[in-house]
């Protein structure tokens, strides 16, 4: 009789206490630009002590600096930012660097660019030869047995998560997937797609190699520079980002990494990864101890 109802409360535990054992990391930008933390050395160790599970290596001319750093803290770079240009030859460094990440779990993530007099937006030309650079992208990271992330950002050629979405499907390899950004989705969306949020993010979930949030207002941005609304320090902003990661969470079991968006925020950095881990951990909290049925 023990032993059952020790079931029965084990079980019942499970239910309401589901651990969340997605990576959080931190974007380069959290922290980049501090004059006391000033070096990939000094960085990386603020912001594994803070509590993170990694941080972005972001860009090749950073790479050996930051791997470097990484290396000495035993610390992970959680994904690889890195730049493709349509019509041009991908950087003569990269595949080495790709090739030094073996065994990392390390997120390739491409960003890709064109010169729109060249190629026009969504375009078969483009399409076709951005296709192709994944393809090499994706044989070097099969390689190192790394998972690669096309990585749409607002004003680039792949701005859009659909159309990011849309060359994966065409590409067609099991390490080839796409990132959600949640500022970029935002910049690129009106409010009747917005109300499409959780829809579209089944759709893609299949495809999701990892993720970035941050607080953000929910509203068609006025000001010369959107991401002064799309891009908050988290737990701010009128955006309900709790609820985005419970349903990738608990609603459609997102299992792989969750990063934190930073880029422009001003004022004090080394707090303002304090913040971020504080409200990060009051979200595990609240994840952890909810009714994913409710």
């Amino acid at each position: 009789m023990r032993i059952y109802i020790l079931l029965i409360l084990i079980c019942s535990h499970s239910l309401f206490a589901q651990k969340v054992k997605n990576e959080f990391f931190a974007l380069h930008n959290i922290i980049r630009g501090d004059s006391t933390y000033n070096t990939f050395d000094k960085q990386v160790e603020l912001v594994k002590n803070a509590g993170f599970d990694g941080i972005e290596i972001n860009q090749i001319e950073s790479f050996d600096g930051m791997k470097s750093a990484l290396d000495q803290f035993q610390f992970k770079g959680s994904y690889f930012y890195v730049k493709l240009q349509l019509g041009e030859p991908i950087d003569n460094r990269l595949e080495n660097a790709i090739h030094k990440l073996k065994g990392t779990q390390t997120i390739i993530a491409p960003y890709i660019l064109a010169d729109k007099l060249r190629f026009k937006s969504n375009s078969p030309e483009g399409d076709s030869e951005a296709i192709r650079l994944l393809q090499i992208i994706s044989m070097w990271s099969k390689k190192a047995g790394l998972q690669v992330a096309i990585y749409p950002h607002f004003s680039f050629y792949v701005e859009r998560t659909d159309h990011a979405l849309q060359l994966a499907q065409k590409i067609n390899r099991k390490n080839v997937g796409l990132s959600f950004n949640l500022c970029h989705w935002l910049a690129t969306t009106n409010l009747t797609e917005r109300t499409q949020l959780k829809s579209h993010l089944k759709e893609l979930n299949p495809y999701l190699k990892m993720m970035t949030i941050c607080g953000a207002n929910d509203i068609i941005s006025e000001k010369k520079a959107i991401f002064d609304d799309y891009i908050l320090p988290l737990g701010t902003g009128n955006f309900d980002t709790y609820d985005l990661v419970k349903f990738m969470v608990h609603t459609i079991k997102f299992k792989n990494p969750i990063g934190i968006q930073c880029y422009n925020i001003k004022g004090n950095k080394p707090q303002l990864i304090q913040n971020t881990m504080t409200v990060w951990k009051e979200y595990k909290t609240r994840l952890e101890n909810e009714n994913e049925n409710k």
